[in-house]
């Protein structure tokens, strides 16, 4: 049993939890104007956790042989025979569970659905019907990572609003970069598991052009906040300074940069998006806003 809970928890990918959470409680936080209660806050960030990990067991168990045949994922638990493919689904089918069923009792029913929700693109729309068939698979199924804070602002609020759509489509729009900038990283790997990311079935500059376009369009969105008035200059300008760091650092990759400089600008795009939202969340708290 000791055994299994360590692969399970090594199936989660708890870093990437970490950053899911960080947005989720972001979420709650802004639509809280920084006063979230702190029971709602903490069901936020333990459901999230619980749902986001569930999410990621089933994903691996759904797909051992493509994680077997790739460098990166081929020692995971289920690739490597450690985890049998059905126990793995069970399993993260109950994380999920929990998740949804803690967020109905502890903030409301909508939170709740919408994480089931997130979960369903995840593994349905992502895992089962695109990441095989698609380039646009990251486009389309990388919606699940956009819920965590719309999932934060409706355990607030109770229901769904402007805000909460707006942070919903940030995240929406920093997906694609975000996974085509990694999928430059292991083009070979993708191409190994015939994968169609992006990265691997385009060229290097054709990859790069439409990250720093998707850059850009995040650049324009920092501004929607100011302009209809449930965000402040502070957030525009910062979001806008991250973005033209992240456009900097993506230049490289449009000829043919080393996956060094991918790499570099692939852990950038991830601290860009915990800044962002650090921004986001903390800025109705400055003295200066309003």
């Amino acid at each position: 049993m000791p055994a299994l809970l360590r692969h399970l928890f090594q199936l989660a990918k708890p870093r990437i939890i970490l950053l899911l959470v960080f947005i989720a409680a972001a979420g709650a936080w802004k639509a809280a104007a920084g006063q979230p209660d702190l029971t709602v806050l903490l069901a936020v960030v333990f459901a999230g956790a619980l749902a986001a990990a569930g999410a990621n067991v089933i994903n691996q168990g759904l797909e051992p042989d493509i994680d077997a045949r790739m460098r990166r994922t081929r020692d995971r638990a289920v690739a490597s025979r450690r985890v049998g493919p059905a126990a793995a689904v069970i399993a993260g089918l109950a994380l999920v569970a929990i998740a949804v069923v803690a967020l109905a009792i502890t903030t409301n029913l909508l939170a709740a659905l919408l994480t089931l929700a997130a979960a369903a693109v995840y593994v349905l729309v992502y895992t089962v019907l695109l990441k095989r068939r698609s380039w646009n698979n990251i486009v389309i199924g990388g919606a699940a990572g956009a819920f965590p804070p719309l999932i934060g602002a409706a355990a607030v609020l109770g229901h769904v609003d402007a805000l909460g759509l707006y942070m919903f489509a940030f995240v929406f729009f920093w997906t694609p970069p975000h996974f085509w900038t990694l999928s430059l990283v292991l083009r070979n790997d993708y191409a190994a598991a015939k994968i169609p990311m992006l990265g691997a079935v385009a060229s290097p500059r054709d990859t790069a052009v439409q990250i720093m376009l998707y850059i850009l369009l995040l650049t324009a969105l920092a501004w929607l906040p100011l302009a209809a008035g449930y965000g402040g200059l502070t957030f525009a300008l910062a979001a806008t300074l991250l973005g033209a760091y992240w456009l900097f650092a993506s230049w490289p990759l449009r000829n043919g940069a080393g996956s060094k400089q991918a790499l570099d600008a692939y852990k950038f795009s991830l601290i860009y998006l915990a800044l962002v939202f650090l921004v986001l969340a903390v800025e109705p708290m400055l003295p200066w806003y309003g």
